[in-house]
């Protein structure tokens, strides 16, 4: 018995031992150097456009008539040169604009020669009374148009509720009136002056200069631009 007893005791002193000799942590390692970043893959191709829209209800109806074309170069009221462009292509389609005699052409046969007489509105946008009312018109008139002894007659051009915008959103408006032989209008001229009867298909070129005081910027103006329109005749 007490040989037994001895030996737990033994056994029991030597485990107190190995515990209370557990052996200190080591000392952390170097960190290890960082990963490459990976490479980014390719953008993917653009996808294709879109379809066109729709033309809003009437738009084919109001432009298959034709445009004018205006070039204006001069100067600003404010002393800024001025370069400005617009395409007029929208017809007003009210028989009332037709009987009044816009968008027509008309030939009289007098005895000595055949005049034509052109006028035409077109609109910057779909004209509507009063919010649209952004035009310009035309009228001119030949005696014997296309043959060898055609003569010029008459022409005038009128800008109606023009906005002139800069790239600066600095505007002013013009109301003028233009007419050749008129106070203020030299170097009225037409050119490539096409009249088909069978489509009443009008085609040419204008240009003209207006002095300071007879245009609505205060200083010297160019006018130029095309014509390409299809009128009407009323049937009599």
């Amino acid at each position: 018995m007490k040989i037994t007893k001895l030996f737990g005791l033994a056994l029991l002193a030597l485990s107190i031992s190995m515990i209370s000799c557990t052996g200190e942590d080591g000392t952390d390692g170097i960190n290890g150097i960082d990963g490459a970043d990976g490479i980014n893959g390719q953008d993917g191709a653009d996808g294709q456009n879109g379809q066109d829209g729709a033309d809003g209800e009437g738009f084919d109806e109001m432009t298959q008539y034709g445009f004018i074309t205006m070039n204006l170069q001069g100067t600003r009221p404010d002393g800024v040169a001025l370069e400005d462009s617009s395409t007029f292509k929208f017809t007003p389609l009210g028989g009332e604009v037709f009987q009044e005699g816009f968008n027509t052409v008309t030939i009289q046969q007098l005895p000595d020669n055949t005049v034509y007489g052109f006028k035409m509105i077109r609109f910057i946008s779909a004209p509507e009374n009063i919010y649209n009312a952004n035009a310009v018109i035309f009228y001119l008139s030949f005696a014997n148009l296309g043959e060898g002894d055609e003569e010029f007659l008459n022409a005038s051009m009128t800008l109606n509720d023009y906005a002139v915008i800069g790239e600066d959103n600095k505007f002013f408006v013009m109301d003028d009136y233009f007419e050749s032989g008129g106070a203020g209008v030299s170097d009225f001229e037409f050119t490539d002056m096409a009249f088909d009867a069978g489509t009443n298909h009008l085609t040419f070129s204008y240009s003209f200069m207006v002095t300071d005081d007879q245009n609505d910027s205060g200083h010297e103006l160019t006018v130029m631009g095309e014509v390409d329109v299809y009128l009407l005749e009323e049937i009599q």
